[in-house]
């Protein structure tokens, strides 16, 4: 079965997004600054590696029109509010217990 580029682009997206969650599994499990054997780099390494990757893929498919730009002018605007609706979750889960 043949691919064309907006599948494979998306599929691109898909498996980085997979690599993402397996490097936070292994932060969550041995630590950010364990390393696998016979590697330098460590999990919290391998995180910020993957968002790159994850980045780039993004790019492109913004360079081909797959995705739209539409957040780039107000990227900036939507990244505070994010992270102030996780900083809400993130107390909400203190006054639960289940966040220390």
């Amino acid at each position: 079965m043949a691919l064309n580029k907006t599948k494979h682009l998306l599929t691109c997206l898909m498996e980085e997004c997979t690599e993402i969650q397996k490097a936070a599994a292994k932060a969550l499990r041995f630590g950010l600054d364990d390393h696998a054997p016979n590697f330098d780099s460590t999990n919290g390494e391998d995180i910020s590696t993957e968002i790159i990757d994850l980045l780039a893929v993004l790019e492109m498919l913004k360079e081909e029109n797959i995705i739209p730009d539409t957040c780039q002018h107000n990227a900036g605007s939507l990244i505070a509010r994010k992270k102030e609706k996780v900083k809400q979750y993130m107390d909400y889960a203190k006054e639960r217990g289940t966040m220390t």
